[in-house]
């Protein structure tokens, strides 16, 4: 009796054999396995619509400074103190608007300017490189404080510049037809990289505030890796129909007349910016997008990158720069 006894105590007291702790010691290290995917998964995942939600959110700012600027290229309000009529210009009868702005309200150069703060806007060349973004100048009729009545006021945009700065007097441009003084707004946009943050950033100048500088720039939106611009163009500076969409400002500037014949021709533009996160991501989280030309990219730098791309109708339809041959 004592020895059975004895020999059940041994075998409920007796521990684990070393098969027991190496199978428990596998599920265990499975689990763990396990969770810390779920987890790196979880952060990743996490980590990647965050930047993604900054890249929109960066986007939608730089859209935000160009569309309204651009959306106005070219315009100029009807005036009753000018009558329409006809003129002979280089021999050829010609009809006058009944508008003071009478020019190209856009200009645009494939891979920027040679310098974004010419003096003038017919002063702008574009960059001899072959590659880098896009950049493009607009300007536009506005409301003068001073001379427009409240009517006009509510008609005209306002009399600021991309930068937010008021055009001042001593600036006004000086109407083609009957010598008449108003605020004629220019800005110019484009990308490159800035050497204060070491990012490439969407900048603008424009010809508003007080001071000598004719036009004054500033960086404007940080990890705006290029930009491109597509044109619709109609069969004249009259017409308001898109007769062809022009890939390049190249193409434009091959059409016959002379430069403000040939801008005042644009329609439309379709703008796309490339945007960039700010940081690296996880490998291959970043590695595919598609690019402003509708190509697929495989970037090696790990850094998430997406095309935005906006149409934006301009203005420019009142202006009289003859018709291209």
């Amino acid at each position: 009796m004592n020895r059975r006894q004895s020999s059940a105590a041994h075998r409920t007291t007796r521990g684990r054999t070393l098969v027991e702790l190496l199978i428990a010691i596998t599920i265990g290290i499975v689990v763990l396995g396990a969770l810390t995917v779920v987890y790196l998964s979880t952060g990743l995942s996490g980590r990647q619509s965050t930047a993604v939600a900054r890249m929109n959110e960066d986007a939608a700012t730089a859209l935000s400074f160009i569309a309204p600027q651009l959306r106005m290229a070219g315009f100029s309000l009807p005036r009753k103190s000018v009558l329409p009529g006809s003129a002979t210009v280089d021999g050829v009868q010609k009809s006058l608007p009944d508008r003071y702005f009478i020019g190209a309200g856009i200009r645009a150069c494939d891979h920027g300017f040679a310098s974004a703060t010419a003096a003038t806007f017919a002063d702008l060349s574009c960059s001899t490189a072959s590659s880098g973004p896009a950049a493009f100048a607009l300007r536009f009729e506005s409301a003068d404080p001073a001379s427009t009545t409240d009517k006009q006021r509510e008609l005209l945009p306002p009399n600021l510049d991309c930068l937010g700065s008021a055009i001042d007097a001593s600036k006004y441009t000086v109407g083609e037809l009957d010598g008449v003084s108003y605020p004629l707004v220019e800005s110019r946009f484009w990308a490159a990289l800035n050497s204060s943050s070491g990012t490439s950033d969407l900048s603008c100048a424009g010809n508003g505030g007080t001071g000598s500088a004719v036009f004054r720039s500033q960086p404007l939106v940080q990890y705006v890796e290029d930009m491109r611009l597509r044109f619709g163009v109609a069969k004249d500076g009259q017409s308001a129909d898109v007769v062809q969409y022009l890939d390049t400002a190249a193409e434009v500037d091959a059409l016959g007349g002379s430069t403000d014949q040939k801008w005042s021709r644009v329609v439309t533009v379709r703008l796309c910016l490339l945007m960039r996160s700010a940081d690296g991501a996880p490998a291959d989280a970043g590695s595919k997008y598609i690019d402003c030309n509708g190509d697929p990219v495989t970037s090696s730098d790990g850094v998430i990158r997406r095309a935005y791309v906006h149409t934006i109708a301009l203005r420019n339809r009142g202006g009289f720069a003859g018709t291209a041959p």
